[in-house]
């Protein structure tokens, strides 16, 4: 369980400016228990048009013992403008995930 409202810890674009990635916080932990987390990749799939990309997000959660997230909790490495995020808690083995443009 949660309070407060979504703050952004991570915010990365691919080299070619094509692809952002946010990572996000909802509040921080109560309780030690895990932090719920939003991952938004979006594509630009027409620069000449405003909302013109493709949205990938998922929702998980984190286990940091209780504490808030930092930009430390996160690592975007990118295969062209393929981003692959892995999470990493104090109280969970890494997890990563690829997103690839529908």
């Amino acid at each position: 369980m949660q309070t407060d409202m979504s703050h952004r810890i991570v915010n990365a674009k691919s080299a070619d400016g094509t692809c952002e990635v946010t990572i996000s916080e909802l509040g921080s932990p109560i309780f030690f228990g895990p932090s719920s987390i939003t991952v938004k990749v979006s594509w630009d799939t027409d620069p000449g048009v405003i909302g013109s990309e493709n949205v990938t997000e998922i929702k998980t959660d984190l286990h940091n013992d209780g504490k808030s997230l930092g930009s430390g909790n996160f690592t975007v490495t990118w295969h062209g403008n393929i981003p692959t995020v892995t999470t990493h808690g104090e109280e969970q083995p890494d997890q990563s995930y690829t997103f690839n443009r529908k």
